[in-house]
């Protein structure tokens, strides 16, 4: 059996880090990926994420945003890739004054006049304000998961993909893990399962729930106003959840926008992976309502998920029965935009035992009830 520091089990958005962070570390690490790397059998795909500062602040996550920004900004050193591209972010509520960001990052306030102004392709209600955050940005998933993984092997790691992990155990000395190819031994284990994390906590008392959503791309009725550089990242609340999108890119056709919501529960095996119309519609409502100068055909659409926790915490800590293996997943749609200081965090875990930012809110022990 071969033997390793660490493995890897999934590597996705997170284990990519993962493995990017511990082999800098000097740490033998071997990553396990059932699927193709990147993939889009998950929730890591669709050519864009947003990146945003001013909805985390004030909470359990500023620290980690200001630290994904900074990794973020290193790898694209390290891999001279255009990882983080700045857009700004525009934030759109109902009868919402944004005090609570004042003093604390740079953005600008705009009344429902100014945002008219300032952006004429939101056609909103009269008691709506926006927030204007300069520092919002989008990412490029499966860019970024390549250069943390070609980053860790040109650092010496290991890493396969599809390849299937089929069972596991710990001993006194060591973590057993077999897969569909061979059997491997290691000091500790990284779980970072995604969809699949279900089956590493069960009889925790830790419910998680997997839900299906769908990301759709159109083409305007007036691109020129969604184009890169034109559009920034946004986000519309409302009472049925946040609509969210993105500029055009030079490399995929079609705006791109979806409704951050609960979706429909699903099973990561039995997931229905074709979009359909209610898939459609469910972007068509915010275009008729808010955005319809973009409302234009269907050019693409992809299905991914979200791993729900019961608060929409993360779980980033040891198991609690298994000292050797750690578990990072259930990031409850919020993951990506994090997934390079979860990488670091981890690895801290692994090499130190304790990590410098704070994460006793993603721990076990709010399940102990």
């Amino acid at each position: 059996m071969e033997k390793y520091d660490v493995i890897v089990i999934g590597v996705g958005a997170v284990g990519s880090a993962v493995c990017y962070h511990l082999i800098k570390r000097g740490v033998r690490v071997l990553g396990i990926e059932k699927f193709d790397i990147p993939h889009a059998q998950g929730s890591s795909h669709g050519f864009s994420r947003q990146t945003k500062i001013s909805v985390y602040v004030g909470g359990h996550f500023e620290p980690l945003i200001y630290r994904s920004f900074e990794l973020w900004r290193l790898l694209e050193y390290e891999s001279d890739q255009a990882l983080l591209l700045m857009t700004g972010f525009l934030n759109m509520s109902p009868d919402e004054n944004w005090n609570h960001l004042k003093g604390k990052i740079s953005h600008e306030v705009l009344s429902h006049g100014q945002l008219k102004e300032k952006f004429p392709q939101f056609i909103l209600p009269q008691n709506y304000t926006g927030c204007w955050e300069p520092n919002g940005g989008l990412l490029r998933p499966e860019l970024a998961i390549s250069s943390h993984v070609l980053q860790a092997l040109w650092h010496g790691a290991e890493i396969h993909a599809r390849e299937a992990v089929t069972n596991w155990e710990e001993t006194s000395s060591s973590v057993i893990v077999r897969t569909t190819q061979r059997t491997y031994v290691a000091d500790q284990v990284v779980f970072t399962s995604g969809a699949w994390t279900g089956e590493i906590v069960q009889g925790l008392g830790v419910n998680l729930t997997v839900t299906r959503l769908a990301l759709n791309w159109v083409w305007p009725k007036v691109p020129e106003l969604f184009n890169f550089g034109k559009c920034p990242i946004w986000q519309i609340n409302t009472a049925e959840g946040a609509y969210y999108g993105f500029p055009m890119m030079p490399d995929n056709p079609g705006f791109k926008l979806a409704l951050h919501s609960h979706g429909d529960p699903t099973h990561p095996d039995r997931i229905d992976r074709i979009p359909n119309k209610d898939d459609e519609q469910s972007s068509r409502a915010a275009l008729d309502k808010f955005i319809p100068e973009a409302n234009g055909p269907l050019l693409s659409q992809k299905i991914c998920m979200y791993t729900h926790t019961p608060d929409k915490l993360p779980i980033v800590d040891r198991h609690p029965k298994f000292s050797r293996v750690i578990l990072g997943g259930a990031f409850s749609g919020e993951g990506f935009k994090f997934s390079s200081v979860y990488g670091e965090i981890i690895a801290d875990l692994v090499v130190k035992g304790k990590p410098e930012i704070p994460i006793e809110f993603m721990s076990f022990n709010r399940f102990a009830n």
